[in-house]
C-alpha cells in the first residue's frame, strides 16, 4: 500500500516534470533504446538516461515537505502566540502542503528566464497550512505560509523549504486576530530563491 502511495503522489504531480530538460532527456532515452542493437555505448546510454530520467520525475513528483520542528519554534517563540500555545498542550487539527503552479509569483522573476524555463515548469514554491489547537487556552489557528528553495554557497548550505512568509489567524474566546510572523519582504532583503538548472 505505502508503494501504491508513492506512485501515487508521483503521477499526481507528473505535470512538474514537463520542461525542456525532462523532454530532452526522454528523448534520448528513447533514441538509446533504438540504437541499442548498434552497440554496448548505447546500451550503456539508455541505462544511463534511464535511470537520471526517472531519478528526476520522481524527486520532481515528490510531496513538499516543510520542517515542522522550525514552524513549532518560530510559534513558541513568538510573544503573542506562545502565550497561547505551549509546547506541552498544542496539537495538530490539519496540515497541508502542495507546489505552486507556473512561474507568476512576483517575488521570482528569476524563473522566467529563458535557461530557467528549460530547466523548470514552475518556480519550486509551495503554499500550506496547519491548523493548531491548544487543549488548555481552547485557542485554534490557522497558519499559513509560503516557502522557496535556498542555497547559501557559502556555507554549503541548503533548504528546499525555506519559509519566506508566514501568517498565523488565531480563535481565542470568540475573539479573532491576525499576526504576520514572516514577511516576505524582510526575508527577501537577505535571502535570494536558488535557481536549479539540473
Amino acid at each position: 500500500m505505502r508503494a501504491a502511495d508513492y506512485f501515487y503522489q508521483i503521477a499526481g504531480r507528473l505535470h512538474r516534470s514537463n520542461d525542456g530538460w525532462t523532454r530532452t532527456l526522454t528523448g534520448y532515452t528513447a533514441f538509446s533504446f533504438l540504437m541499442a542493437s548498434q552497440a554496448l555505448i548505447w546500451k550503456i546510454h539508455f541505462v544511463a538516461g534511464s535511470m537520471a530520467l526517472l531519478a528526476r520525475i520522481r524527486d520532481k513528483g515528490a510531496e513538499p515537505n516543510v520542517d515542522e520542528i522550525a514552524i513549532l519554534d518560530t510559534i513558541f517563540a513568538h510573544e503573542k502566540l506562545a502565550g497561547l500555545f505551549t509546547p506541552e498542550t498544542y496539537h495538530v487539527i490539519d496540515y497541508d502542503q502542495e507546489w505552486d503552479e507556473g512561474r507568476e509569483n512576483p517575488y521570482f522573476p528569476e524563473y522566467r528566464t529563458t535557461s530557467a524555463k528549460f530547466f523548470n515548469a514552475d518556480s519550486n514554491t509551495t503554499t500550506g497550512m496547519y491548523k493548531f489547537g491548544d487543549v488548555e487556552s481552547g485557542a485554534t489557528m490557522t497558519l499559513r505560509f509560503k516557502t522557496m528553495p535556498f542555497a547559501n554557497n557559502k556555507y554549503h548550505f541548503t533548504e528546499p523549504f525555506l519559509i519566506y512568509d508566514m501568517a498565523a489567524e488565531v480563535n481565542h474566546n470568540g475573539q479573532v486576530f491576525h499576526e504576520q510572523i514572516v514577511k516576505a519582504e524582510e526575508v527577501l532583503k537577505t535571502k535570494g530563491v536558488f535557481v536549479p538548472w539540473h
